[in-house]
């Protein structure tokens, strides 16, 4: 889709919003779901999204929105919004499931099964972030994406900046397209790969029946695969990666498919330097998804539009010790940053909205006995200066 068209279509699907049909009114407060533990709320979007998001602090405070990454939810994000709201009281706080994603609803099957990339676009994605500010009357707020969610974070930074008092992408990229992890470690194998060998013998045909169907439908011992490949992190907790593998082994195959073509299809290295909001980058110096090439250009994107808009955007690295030859994770803090020091994300995410700038500390992992933990230090390059 071509840059006027999607502003044409995310304008259409404004003014629709406008309506807020079904929607309850902008002063109500969402009734517990301050948690996972609590229980989602869950609302009916014009999007066509029944939409599951958590929600605490005070309706008056200032608004952030925090936007996981592909196959993941609200869990990804709660122990840094647990430190955020503790650091933090006065803020209002939001984290949403994504279309596809955990208790958030699937797209329409009938219009998405054939072509289930046509529906999980991230700039879809950033209008069911539209429709639930709107419908919570929330003007203005702080958007947090990780991973795929900074790809939805740039689309409404970039679609409706009004909306965004500014942006903190994390492990974020300008582009998916060609990214090898995606196209060969997760699409081709397990997804289009053995996963779908094994559905196809069940008689099932590819995609349209795959759509509703779960990973542990194709795999009974797919949470073995999940532990060792894909919800993994060093530096994380055991106790938060464990619910963790069990939701993703029911996440359908429709989102894993249409997310991740949607992602490879993903390109903003132009229109990044678009971008006329205030910026934090994040990234993790043992990421093996969106590599020091891809932040290279997200620097140079972000300077032109930092330049363009008369600001100060701010690119942070974090970990000392670069990606080993083995190409995962190991020592330091990798694609996941918010998984491995989730209390320093949320120091950097307040001082963003209070200051307009990252805390000057650098989070790194230091081996402990059998684990690992975080400590602060500031060797450079910790923050570089984008304008």
């Amino acid at each position: 889709m071509s840059r006027c068209a999607w502003k044409g279509w995310f304008m259409m699907g404004a003014l629709a919003l406008l309506g807020g049909a079904g929607l309850p009114p902008p002063s109500a407060q969402a009734a517990g779901c301050t948690s996972i533990a609590a229980g989602k709320c869950h609302l009916a979007l014009p999007t066509g999204i029944d939409l599951a998001y958590i929600e605490r602090g005070p309706a008056e405070g200032t608004a952030v929105i925090f936007v996981h990454g592909l196959t993941d939810s609200i869990r990804s994000w709660e122990p840094t919004i647990d430190a955020l709201a503790r650091a933090a009281p006065d803020l209002h706080i939001l984290a949403v499931d994504l279309r596809g994603h955990g208790a958030s609803g699937m797209p329409d099957a009938a219009l998405c099964a054939p072509a289930p990339e046509a529906c999980f676009r991230p700039a879809q994605m950033a209008q069911d972030i539209a429709a639930l500010m709107d419908a919570r009357g929330i003007a203005r707020a702080y958007v947090v994406g990780h991973s795929l969610g900074s790809f939805v974070t740039q689309e409404l930074a970039l679609a409706a900046p009004q909306k965004v008092a500014g942006a903190v992408l994390v492990a974020t990229a300008a582009t998916g397209v060609g990214n090898v992890a995606l196209r060969d470690y997760v699409l081709a194998e397990p997804v289009e790969g053995s996963w779908k060998k094994a559905l196809e013998a069940q008689g099932k045909a590819f995609p349209v029946d795959f759509y509703r169907a779960t990973p542990e439908q194709a795999d009974p011992k797919v949470a073995a695969w999940l532990a060792a490949n894909w919800d993994v992190d060093p530096l994380a907790p055991a106790a938060f990666l464990e619910p963790y593998i069990l939701e993703t082994a029911k996440v359908p195959l429709g989102t894993w498919i249409g997310a991740t073509r949607a992602a490879l299809a993903f390109d903003n290295a132009a229109r990044l330097a678009e971008l006329r909001v205030p910026v934090l980058v994040l990234w993790g110096s043992q990421d093996n998804i969106f590599l020091p090439a891809d932040q290279e250009a997200v620097k140079a994107a972000l300077t032109r539009a930092a330049a363009a808009a008369g600001i100060t955007d701010y690119w942070k690295q974090y970990g000392r010790v670069p990606l080993p030859q083995s190409g995962a994770q190991e020592s330091d803090i990798g694609h996941n940053v918010q998984w491995g020091a989730p209390e320093a994300v949320a120091g950097d995410v307040l001082a963003f909205i209070r200051t307009g700038r990252p805390d000057p500390q650098q989070p790194y992992a230091v081996k402990k006995g059998e684990g690992f933990v975080i400590e602060a230090g500031a060797p450079d390059p910790a923050i570089v200066e984008l304008r």
